[in-house]
C-alpha cells in the first residue's frame, strides 16, 4: 500500500515539476511575445516615418530636377564663344590692311569663318552660337610700325581698318588702348578671367602666345581639366616654347594674321631689341667766345650752315650726368660757317657725332616702373658750386624742363630759372635733388622724360621709416625689396612693342 502512495507522490511531483516547466514556458513566451510586440510598434513607427521621409525626398528630388533643368537652361541659353586678341603682336594680314575698305569686312569674315570651322566637330559645330571678337591694341603705335614696315602707306589707314572691323558686325570690337606699359596686356588678362568665369562663354581663342607675359595667367588653368576644355591658344607668328608646354590645344589661323613678324624695309629698324645706350659726353663751354663747339656734320651729306640761336633762347648740350644751359653773345655770328672766318681769328672746334641714345622705361613683374640707380654726385666742387648758385637765384629755383629735359613747356610764363648756366656736374647734382620728390603718377607713369621717382630711392634700407613720403601713398609702400626692382618689360620711346626681360 506504501508503495503504491510512493509512486502516486512521485508521479505528483513529477507532473508538478512538468507544470512548474510548462508555466516557465508560457510565461517566457508570454515575455517574447510582448517584446516582438513593441519591436513591431517601433518598426510601424519607423515605417511611418520612412515612408515620409521617402515622400518628402521625392518632392526634393522633384524640386531639384526642376531647378537643374532651370540651371541647365541658364546655363546653356544664347551660348557664345569669345576671341581675344593682343593686336600689337597678332596683326592681320597684309592684304587685309593694305585696303581697309574691303579688307576689314574681309577680315571679320574671315576670322568668324575660321572659328565655325574649329569647331565644326565639336557640339557647337551644330549651333550657331554667336562669335565675339575683342582686339586690343596701341592702335598708333600699330598704325606707326606697319607704316615702316610699308604695309600701309597711312597712319590713317590703319584707323580707318579699325572703324570699319567695328562695324562690321555688332559683336566684333577693335579696341584701342593707346600708349601706355602694358595696356594691352591688362585687358586681355582681365577678359580672360571675366569670360572664364562666365558659364555662358563655351569656348575662348586667345591669341597671345607671342608674349610671354601671359604665361602666369595661363599655368593658373595648367590643372583645370575644364579650362583645357574651354581655353584654345590662337597661335600667329611661332609660339613661345613655354605656351606648347602647358598642354593646352592650339590652333592657327593662317588665312587671317600675319605669320611672321613685322620687317621694317632696308635702311629701317622696327626691332624692339636696341643696343646698349652709350652715354655721350660734353665738354663744358669754353668762356673765350672766339671759340665754339660744334658737330661735325655727316660726311655723306653735303656741309650746310646751321643759325645759331638768339640770345634769348638756351641750347643743351647734354653728358652722362645731365645737361647745361650756352647763352650766346648777341654778337654771335648766325653760322657755324661763319663763326670759322670772322676777322680771321676765331677757331672752330670740331668733335665727332655723338649718337644720342634712345630713352628707355622699366617695369618689373607687376608693372610698376623702376627708376635707374641714383647716387649722390662725390664731387665736393660740383656741390659747392651748385649750392652758392641756388644761393644766388633764391627765392627761383632751376627750371627742371630746361636742365633736366633740355626744353621748358611754359617759356615765357614759366617762373624759374633759365639763364644761369649749369656745368654737367651741377646738373648730375641737380637731378639727384629731382630725384627725391615723388611723381603725382607714382608707379604708373609712363613718361619718358620724367625727372622724378616713382618709388623710394632708398629702397627697404630708407631710415625715414613711417615719415618717408613714398610710405602710405595712393599707391601703397612704394619701398621696393630686390625682387620688385628685377626688370620684367621695358619699353624704348618709339617703339610700340615693349622687350620681355624675363
Amino acid at each position: 500500500m506504501s508503495s503504491s502512495v510512493d509512486d502516486l507522490v512521485a508521479r505528483f511531483e513529477r507532473y508538478s515539476n512538468l507544470d512548474a516547466e510548462r508555466a516557465d514556458l508560457i510565461k517566457s513566451l508570454l515575455e517574447r511575445t510582448r517584446e516582438y510586440e513593441y519591436q513591431s510598434e517601433n518598426l510601424q513607427i519607423e515605417l511611418e516615418h520612412e515612408r515620409e521621409s521617402r515622400t518628402r525626398y521625392q518632392l526634393e528630388l522633384r524640386k531639384l530636377r526642376e531647378e537643374k533643368k532651370a540651371l541647365d537652361y541658364t546655363i546653356n541659353k544664347e551660348p557664345y564663344v569669345v576671341v581675344l586678341v593682343d593686336g600689337d603682336g597678332a596683326i592681320f594680314h597684309d592684304d587685309l590692311l593694305r585696303d581697309p575698305q574691303k579688307g576689314a569686312p574681309e577680315a571679320a569674315l574671315r576670322l568668324r569663318q575660321a572659328v565655325r570651322s574649329h569647331l565644326k566637330d565639336t557640339p557647337l559645330g551644330t549651333e550657331q552660337v554667336p562669335v565675339i571678337v575683342r582686339i586690343f591694341v596701341n592702335l598708333t603705335g600699330l598704325a606707326k610700325s606697319l607704316c615702316t614696315a610699308k604695309v600701309i602707306e597711312q597712319e590713317a589707314h590703319m584707323r580707318l581698318f579699325a572703324e570699319l572691323f567695328t562695324n562690321s558686325r555688332a559683336e566684333f570690337d577693335f579696341v584701342n588702348v593707346g600708349h601706355g606699359k602694358e595696356n594691352a596686356d591688362s585687358k586681355m588678362r582681365k577678359m580672360l578671367t571675366h569670360y572664364y568665369n562666365n558659364f555662358q562663354c563655351k569656348k575662348i581663342f586667345f591669341a597671345g602666345c607671342h608674349d610671354n607675359g601671359y604665361l602666369h595667367e595661363l599655368r593658373e588653368h595648367e590643372g583645370d581639366f575644364e579650362a583645357k576644355e574651354r581655353i584654345i591658344l590662337l597661335e600667329t607668328t611661332p609660339a613661345q616654347l613655354s605656351f606648347k608646354s602647358l598642354d593646352f590645344t592650339m590652333t592657327r589661323f593662317d588665312s587671317v594674321f600675319r605669320t611672321e613678324p613685322l620687317r621694317a624695309e632696308p635702311g629701317r629698324n622696327l626691332s624692339p631689341t636696341v643696343s646698349k645706350p652709350v652715354a655721350a659726353l660734353a665738354s663744358p663751354p669754353v668762356e673765350q667766345p672766339s671759340t665754339v663747339s660744334a658737330p661735325v656734320p655727316n660726311k655723306s651729306s653735303p656741309v650746310t650752315a646751321r643759325p645759331l640761336r638768339s640770345p634769348d633762347q638756351e641750347s643743351i648740350a647734354s653728358s652722362g650726368n645731365g645737361g647745361y644751359s650756352i647763352q650766346y653773345p648777341a654778337n654771335t655770328s648766325s653760322t657755324y660757317a661763319s663763326a670759322g672766318g670772322a676777322n680771321g681769328h676765331q677757331n672752330v672746334s670740331i668733335a665727332p657725332a655723338k649718337t644720342k641714345p634712345p630713352k628707355v622705361i622699366d617695369y618689373n613683374f607687376d608693372g610698376l616702373r623702376i627708376d635707374p640707380p641714383s647716387k649722390y654726385p662725390s664731387n665736393p666742387s660740383d656741390q659747392a658750386s651748385y649750392r652758392e648758385k641756388v644761393e644766388r637765384i633764391k627765392p627761383k629755383a632751376f627750371c627742371n624742363g630746361l636742365y633736366l629735359v633740355g626744353r621748358c613747356e611754359r617759356k615765357p610764363n614759366c617762373p624759374m630759372e633759365h639763364s644761369v648756366k649749369l656745368t654737367p656736374g651741377e646738373v648730375a647734382v641737380h637731378r639727384y635733388k629731382a630725384r627725391t620728390t615723388m611723381c603725382p603718377h607714382g608707379p604708373e607713369c609712363d613718361n619718358y622724360n620724367c625727372y622724378l621717382s616713382h618709388h623710394c630711392p632708398h629702397g627697404l634700407s630708407c631710415s625715414r621709416g613711417g615719415d618717408c613720403k613714398f610710405n602710405g601713398t595712393d599707391y601703397g609702400d612704394l619701398h621696393y625689396t630686390k625682387e620688385d626692382m628685377e626688370p620684367c618689360t621695358r619699353w624704348i620711346e618709339g617703339n610700340p612693342f615693349p622687350i620681355r626681360l624675363d
